[in-house]
């Protein structure tokens, strides 16, 4: 049984929705902060700020909704040691001396 409820856990963990947050504004000009965006539910706007309180507010009342977009994760710089990381080490240093390669370059033709 305890394997079960660890599975169930692990499985919502993984398939568990993230958040975008968002920016309400007002017609009076006041703007909240939102965990996620909000949902309307008979005429009124439910949401939830970044503090945590939740609000219902009239749907006359909101001026406008703003999807913000989520804070990037950093990539790790490529290892020039790593054998796998050799592609991305190479167009790095093109990068650096300015050659810029979109694609491929033609494949050299075969003597006849």
């Amino acid at each position: 049984m305890p394997v079960v409820a660890l599975l169930l856990l692990v499985a919502a963990l993984v398939d568990a929705p993230v958040d975008v947050p968002a920016q309400m504004r007002l017609k009076d000009g006041t703007v909240y902060r939102l965990k996620g965006p909000p949902y309307l539910k008979d005429g009124r706007f439910v949401f939830t700020t970044t503090e945590g309180r939740v609000f219902s507010l009239a749907e006359k009342e909101v001026d406008e909704i703003e999807l913000l977009s989520p804070t990037p994760v950093p990539r790790a710089a490529p290892n020039p040691q790593d054998s796998r990381d050799l592609g991305a080490f190479a167009r790095q240093e093109r990068r650096k001396t300015g050659k810029h390669t979109l694609v491929a370059p033609a494949p050299t033709p075969r003597p006849k």
